[in-house]
Formats: C-alpha cells, structure tokens, sequence
C-alpha cells in the first residue's frame, strides 16, 4: 500500500505541476486551458487525500500522515528534478509508478 500511496503523490505533484503554464508547455509544447488547469488542481488533491488515506489506513494515523507528508516531499522533489533534467520523463514515469503501485497494491504489498 505504501508504494500505491506515493504513486499517488507523485501524481498529484505531477498534476499540480501540469497546472502551471510554463511545466505544462516544456511537457506538451502548448499551454493549457483554464478549463485542464482546474481539473488538473482539483485531480491533484484527491490524488493528495488518496495517499493520505491509504498511508492514515496502513499504518494508523499519526505514523501514517508523518509518511504521508514524507512520500509528498519526496514526490515533489522527484517531478521537480525529473523536470529540470529529463522534461520527457515525467509522464512516463508517472504512468509507470501508477502501474507498479497498483501491482503491488494488488498482490497485497
């Protein structure tokens, strides 16, 4: 659960990074719609509230919002220099951490 939880928060900090102007246009080479930016930030939090709870579910609350708050630092940290160094990078990787949280969420990891 772990592991889908900062999926999660990586693709909340992704989507939150997407919502800006200048990432979305560096990702996608356009800039998006007032309209793609609000379900962008809206997506975000319920990817945040996700993790949070899947953290708050495993491991009890305190520890669970302490590793919470600590997959959503490293998560931004990782799209922030996924960003600055390999711009290609970030959906990508993104779909792929999806895919492996949710095989490890799967088989009980």
């Amino acid at each position: 659960m772990i592991l889908f939880a900062f999926a999660l928060a990586y693709l909340a900090m992704l989507a939150l990074c997407l919502a800006m102007a200048r990432h979305h246009r560096a990702v996608f080479n356009t800039a998006p719609t007032p309209r793609r930016q609000r379900w962008l930030r809206a997506t975000a939090s319920g990817l945040l509230l996700g993790a949070a709870l899947l953290n708050t579910a495993s491991s009890g609350l305190a520890i669970g919002l302490v590793i919470a708050l600590t997959q959503l630092m490293f998560a931004g940290v990782t799209v922030g220099l996924t960003l600055a160094w390999r711009q290609r990078w970030v959906v990508p990787l993104g779909a792929l951490l999806g895919v492996i949280g949710m095989l490890s969420a799967i088989s009980g990891g």
